[in-house]
């Protein structure tokens, strides 16, 4: 690992975001490394591959003769996209602090204990801080063997996010597969769209570049342009979902088609479909017409466990929930937001959430 080539990709990072990022090291490095770097700090956890299908991946790419670095860089950050989903519940305890500062309790996935661990290999749910550490040791595996690559972990403080950065002599680029302001790359590789997460810094021959654009290459960029394209294509055999459907608003048949192929092709996740459907309601209704709402999902204790977003849609005067957690649209009351019965809520009653009072333990 080389400091002084990572600080040179720091400030790169830096001026390319228009924010100050720490570079966070792997704390198995502590006793190779000699770390003097203001902006440098070790991680709380040691990085780990998690998935044992995805340390098999890296082991066999790194045995491939074949591929071009590039291409193995790109194909482990498919895999990662493909395996995992976003942990949505996590929203649900982020502060505001300003405009564009936030805080989240270090407990929830980047200070974490044995039992954190043991309850998140339940299920495939991650959030930056364990996204990034997975991409990151999969990469330091993949070229452990190459001193021209070195591999680190960008932190943003205001934004509590974490991301992968790789600098070598021909490039520096960072990877992000849950960007927060867009369509996260666990949400678009596995339905098909572009992989936008990942920002060239620097590339001085185009090399990954070329390669980047290779692997978009037939994909689209716009899930609006994507679904109608998908909806086209299997029009005949999309579910009525409502023996007044041919009554309702067009758009309202054009959410419902969405949803369907989201699920039933691409089997998305709570998060992807919610980012999914909000993105095609902005473009298509306007942010004007939808709210966010949350859905509060309970043990059989009657123990809230995880918040998840749902959107509220209006048209033609009409309030519909597309609820996320079933994965269906229907007809809303807003009165349903202030029954006892119900598992709805508006957004200001829930969150942020007190970790104190109400933590999570990865489960």
């Amino acid at each position: 690992m080389n400091i002084e080539k990572l600080n040179k990709l720091n400030n790169l990072v830096s001026l390319s975001f228009r924010r100050k990022h720490t570079t966070i090291l792997n704390p198995k490095d502590k006793e190779k490394e000699d770390s003097t770097s203001l902006n440098t700090e070790y991680d709380a956890v040691e990085w780990e591959i998690e998935d044992e299908d995805i340390r098999i991946f890296v082991k066999q790419l790194f045995q491939n003769n074949q591929l071009s670095d590039e291409d193995k860089i790109l194909s482990i950050y498919e895999k990662i996209c493909q395996k995992y989903i976003y942990d949505d519940n996590l929203i649900s305890y982020i502060q505001k602090q300003d405009d564009d500062s936030f805080s989240v309790p270090d407990g929830y996935g980047r200070a974490t204990n044995q039992e954190w661990k043991k309850n998140r290999e339940q299920h495939n749910r991650r959030v930056c801080y364990e996204l990034a550490r997975n991409l990151a040791e999969s990469l330091t595996e993949l070229f452990q063997n190459n001193e021209d690559f070195n591999i680190c972990i960008f932190y943003d403080k205001g934004l509590t996010h974490y991301f992968v950065g790789l600098t070598c002599s021909e490039y520096s680029i960072t990877l992000d597969p849950d960007d927060f302001s867009n369509i996260k790359d666990l949400t678009r590789i596995k339905t098909g769209l572009t992989a936008q997460g990942i920002k060239i810094l620097q590339d001085k021959e185009n090399k990954f570049t070329n390669a980047l654009n290779k692997f978009n290459e037939g994909k689209s960029n716009d899930s609006i342009n994507k679904i109608e394209t998908e909806i086209d294509n299997v029009q005949s055999t999309l579910k009525t979902y409502s023996d007044n459907q041919i009554t309702e608003p067009e758009d309202i048949i054009f959410l419902r088609n969405a949803i369907q192929i989201l699920k039933e092709k691409y089997d998305i996740d709570s998060q992807g479909l919610f980012e999914y459907m909000k993105e095609i309601v902005d473009i298509k209704l306007g942010p004007e017409a939808r709210k966010k709402v949350w859905k509060i999902l309970k043990e059989n204790d009657n123990r809230t466990t995880r918040c998840v977003r749902c959107l509220l849609v209006n048209v033609d005067g009409q309030d519909y929930i597309i609820d996320v957690d079933k994965m269906i649209l229907r007809q809303f009351d807003k009165e349903e937001l202030e029954r006892d019965d119900t598992n709805f809520a508006a957004y200001e009653k829930i969150a942020p959430r007190n970790w104190k009072v109400d933590g999570y333990k990865g489960e």
